[in-house]
Formats: structure tokens, sequence, C-alpha cells
């Protein structure tokens, strides 16, 4: 009788087990050599970024001269690209490191929206370079008209951007 006890309770000991493996974390949410690389290459992304965009984001706000519409649109990606690089990129890092959020709802839902932010203000800024480079070759002696045009295109960006990252 003890026999058919033991048996009975080696088939629940081997069920549970088998229950806890498929309870447990998919393999993509367990931190593995594929994710240290990830951590590694972000890493190396951020110090890269930091480096670049800093230095133009300084060089920009040092010059004494008459700023001109480029020059304003690539501070404004500097701008878009240090959200990206000192906002988006670490968030990225901690989550890889630690698998989950410790910093709550508030913080959550502030960090998806920068995270979102970044990229869609630096793609409409880069869509706003474009369109003043069709507007400078299209129009090359309305000047007056092509800064303030600038200054209404650069602000749409950043209103856009924030539209389209309220969702988050």
């Amino acid at each position: 009788m003890e026999e058919i006890d033991i048996t009975a309770e080696f088939t629940q000991n081997e069920t549970l087990n088998k229950t806890n493996e498929t309870i447990g974390l998919p393999e993509h949410l367990l931190f593995n050599e594929e994710i240290a690389g990830e951590i590694v290459a972000y890493s190396l992304l951020l110090v890269v970024a930091a480096m670049g965009n800093v230095s133009v984001f300084v060089t920009l706000l040092r010059t004494r001269q008459r700023k001109s519409r480029i020059k304003l649109m690539i501070l404004h990606l500097a701008i878009a690209d240090l959200i990206v690089t000192f906002i988006m990129i670490p968030l990225e890092i901690g989550w890889r490191i630690t698998m989950k959020w410790v910093a709550g709802d508030a913080a959550c839902k502030i960090m998806q929206f920068l995270r979102a932010f970044g990229p869609y203000l630096s793609s409409m800024v880069l869509v706003c370079i474009s369109l003043d480079r069709y507007f400078a070759i299209l129009h090359p002696l309305k000047v007056n008209d092509a800064h303030r045009r600038s200054k209404i295109m650069l602000t749409f960006a950043w209103l856009i951007s924030i539209i389209c990252s309220i969702p988050q």
C-alpha cells in the first residue's frame, strides 16, 4: 500500500515540476547572452551618441554668429537626439538589466511618452530640414519668408511629436 502512495506522490511532484516549467517566464524575458550583447551594444551607442550630440549642441550654442535657419534646425535635431540618447537608450539598458519596471506608474507613463517623443521629434525635424531645402531651391530669393517659415515648421514639428506621443 505504501508503494502506491509513494508512486502517487512521485507522480504529483513530477506534474508540479512540469507545471512550474510551463508557468515560468518565457525565454525572451530571461537574462541570457543575447541580452548581455544588447546591453553592450546599447552602452556603446550611448557613449558615441552622447559624444557626438553633446559636441554638436555645445558648438551650436557657442557660436556668436547670426543663427542661420539650418543651424537652428540642426540645433533642434541635436535636442531631439539628446532626448533619445539620455532618455531612451538608458531606459532600454535598464530594462534589459532588470527585466522589470520598479519606478512606479507615473514614471512609467512619463518615460514611455519621452521614449516615443524623441524619435518622433527627430523625424519631424528631419522633415523640416528637407522642406526648408526644398523651398530654398524653389524660392531662393524669399529669405525673410524662409526664416519665419522655418520657425513655424519647427513649432509644428514639436506639436505633432507631442500629440503623437501622448497615447503612450
